[in-house]
């Protein structure tokens, strides 16, 4: 599955619905010698090519509207070490020609026709310009309060020199709001925070809030700014320091993202395809919920037919089994077979494979009442239950009195033989073991592997998932110190 998602990505090459015909792009390049230049841009994370163009007879690469670009920052890239410069094409800037020197690249980039282009590369020089005494300005006031010497005017010069930088933007971004230059100008700024009253932890919890929620208010309104590597550095940043890694938290983020990036449907199906792949296959306790929500949120309200039949089929198979079975869900309930542990291993050899187990009667998840169960899907092939068992039985036998395990032994009914003996040989016979013959739980459970261990409360709710047997107990330490917590 995780691999067929992930070949998925290769088809997001589509053109947005923002995009550009009858362009040209006429680029002249000083001191390179080679015969082609590529035209790229960036996509997510990816970077990818969008056209070649050969050297023409006067000197020049053209790049012309033979398809359809998306509007946003391209990449001009030189083989063969892969040196690059950025540029715009967007609708209104879709017909001129610039002139760099390869051996500069960023440096006295000249533009014709090409007002956005031409304004953020006087913003890099000012840049370029500014920086060198910023640093340096920096590394005197480090080193000077290491030494404990006075650096006032240092930090005054310093001042002056940041504002005269915020005001350099602020005058673009007044001036000219609709280029793209403005919208890149704005990603950068400093969301401005209300001064919240109240105790510290709650201010700084506000303020917390106040940021996530209006993170993306400067870009929202420009598509154009969805095909930059600005825009994926910003969505990660706030996937990655703003977004809690709880599966609450990443779904409000996920989704969040998702509605920035709509308008591109291309930016939408990179994006989705990136947060489907990563949760179908992650390993962190709890955040299957995030891809459930996802295929329920998107796919089964068809915003998601980019997949294709079969994938969407399998996924969604997927996402409403692990949906029954999602932490603070009431686990659905188990009706299997008692197994017979001396009965079973008596009759394991027997010639007939039919009659190699030995079954008692009918016993139900939902019959047990004590304060904890662990549910336990096992094999007696499994190599990583050979290691679990002797953990859980230690753990058992302290904690009988407040825990119950609910013993499954998910294999073939020629094997449950082996299930006997394992269980004798573990002494594990103290708890509840079981089988089904006929694999009646695997429409409610999903067990991709074992063993496979679930936590649940009194009232048979999903505490924790895929846990392994020596976490148990600090989980119910956990759980009970919350209790107490609540309680409080």
């Amino acid at each position: 599955m995780k691999k067929i998602l992930l070949l998925l990505l290769t088809f997001t090459l589509a053109q947005s619905v923002f995009a550009i015909e009858d362009y040209e792009i006429k680029v002249t390049i000083k001191n390179y010698e080679q015969d082609k230049l590529i035209l790229a841009h960036y996509l997510g994370s990816n970077i990818l090519v969008d056209d070649t163009a050969m050297v023409s007879d006067g000197g020049a690469f053209i790049f012309k509207g033979e398809k359809k670009l998306a509007e946003g920052i391209y990449l001009l890239v030189m083989p063969p070490n892969n040196q690059y410069i950025e540029i715009f094409i967007t609708e209104e800037e879709k017909n001129y020609s610039l002139a760099f020197d390869a051996t500069t690249l960023n440096k006295d980039i000249e533009f014709q026709n090409a007002p956005d282009n031409t304004l953020f590369y006087e913003y890099i020089g000012f840049m370029g310009q500014t920086r060198p005494e910023m640093e340096t300005l920096i590394k005197t006031i480090q080193e000077g309060k290491e030494a404990k010497k006075t650096v006032e005017e240092e930090e005054k010069a310093l001042k002056a020199l940041q504002n005269k930088l915020e005001n350099y933007k602020s005058e673009i971004i007044e001036k000219h709001p609709k280029k793209l230059t403005s919208t890149i100008l704005k990603s950068n700024k400093k969301i401005d925070i209300p001064k919240f009253e109240g105790e510290e932890q709650d201010v700084r919890m506000k303020e917390y809030i106040y940021r996530r929620t209006h993170f993306f208010d400067h870009v929202r309104e420009d598509p154009r700014f969805f095909r930059t590597k600005i825009c994926n550095d910003m969505i990660n940043f706030y996937m990655d320091n703003l977004t809690v890694p709880q599966p609450d938290s990443i779904i409000k983020s996920v989704d969040e993202v998702l509605k920035l990036v709509a308008p591109d449907s291309v930016a939408f199906k990179t994006y989705f395809l990136k947060y489907l792949n990563q949760y179908y296959a992650s390993e962190y306790m709890g955040q299957d919920a995030v891809f459930v929500h996802m295929v329920k949120e998107y796919t089964l309200k068809g915003n998601s037919n980019f997949l294709g039949e079969e994938t969407v089929a399998k996924i969604t198979n997927d996402a409403l089994l692990w949906d029954k079975t999602l932490i603070g869900k009431t686990a659905p309930d188990l009706a299997n077979y008692i197994l017979d542990i001396e009965g079973s291993i008596k009759v394991k050899d027997a010639e007939d494979e039919n009659r190699r187990f030995a079954l008692g009667g009918k016993t139900f998840l939902n019959s047990v009442f004590k304060p904890y169960t662990v549910v336990m899907f096992w094999a007696p092939d499994c190599g990583h239950c050979k290691k679990s068992m002797p953990v859980l039985v230690d753990f058992y036998e302290k904690h009988a009195d407040s825990v119950e395990v609910f013993a499954v032994c998910h294999t073939s009914f020629q094997q449950f033989g082996d299930c006997a003996q394992a269980l004798k040989d573990y002494d594990a016979i103290k708890w509840i073991n079981t089988v089904d013959p006929y694999f009646k739980y695997i429409k409610d459970y999903s067990i991709e592997t074992t063993p496979l261990i679930l936590l649940l409360d009194q009232d048979k709710k999903v505490l924790f998932k895929k846990i392994a047997a020596d976490k148990l107990e600090l989980a119910i330490e956990q759980t009970e110190m919350q209790k107490k917590g609540i309680e409080k």
